[in-house]
């Protein structure tokens, strides 16, 4: 399949980076590469430098509802990254906030897919997981990193952190509210009031991640 069929304009927060041409753009909003009809850019609100968003030009609600319709597995896009950019499996870690609908407060305000990936974070993954089990009370089942996202089943909302070596998955979440792992990080690094992307843009990690990542292309 076409992996950029059904390229919408409407495409919300991310209308500016996923349109095609060249003209003024929000720093944010920068293409830093692409691979597998996704673009890789910095994001508004990184509370860590070296913050990547990776977003499908199709026009989806989240990576799974996108893996089905592509066959393409979001831990594949995620390792061409990584190889593109010469990072080791052990420096990354990303994670995925994945409503059913159009409009749920899990969804960031953004009812576009998107994956948020870190590198070189300073707090290992089982860190991530264990604050993350902490500030929730769902159920979170073990998965394997590369397969996570065929877990989830058909229009149910969810929560996927993972690593290439592992990952952590809760379904039906959609009563968790908005940026949830946003929350867990800023927590994590001792920066709990600094979450909300929409108050604190971090517009100097921001500029930091395009430093890194803005003159190589995967």
């Amino acid at each position: 399949m076409d992996v950029n069929a059904g390229v919408n304009a409407d495409t919300g927060r991310f209308a500016s980076l996923l349109t095609q041409g060249t003209y003024p753009r929000a720093l944010y909003d920068e293409v830093l590469s692409e691979s597998h009809g996704c673009v890789v850019a910095p994001t508004l609100g990184s509370i860590l430098p070296n913050w990547l968003l990776v977003i499908p030009r199709m026009r989806v609600i989240n990576f799974a509802r996108w893996q089905a319709a592509t066959g393409i597995k979001p831990a594949d896009v995620v390792k061409a990254v990584l190889t593109g950019y010469d990072l080791d499996d052990d420096r990354v870690f990303w994670f995925e906030h994945g409503p059913s609908e159009e409009g749920s407060s899990i969804g960031c305000g953004v009812d576009q897919a998107h994956l948020h990936v870190i590198v070189d974070a300073p707090f290992s993954f089982q860190d991530f997981v264990s604050a993350t089990a902490k500030g929730s009370q769902f159920k979170w089942q073990d998965q394997s990193g590369t397969t996570a996202h065929e877990s989830v089943k058909a229009w149910a909302s969810y929560l996927i952190a993972a690593s290439m070596d592992r990952a952590v998955v809760a379904q039906n979440v959609g009563r968790i509210g908005s940026q949830f792992f946003r929350r867990v990080i800023a927590g994590v690094v001792k920066r709990p009031d600094a979450w909300n992307y929409r108050t604190h843009p971090h517009f100097d990690n921001v500029r930091e991640t395009v430093r890194s990542f803005g003159c190589q292309s995967p």
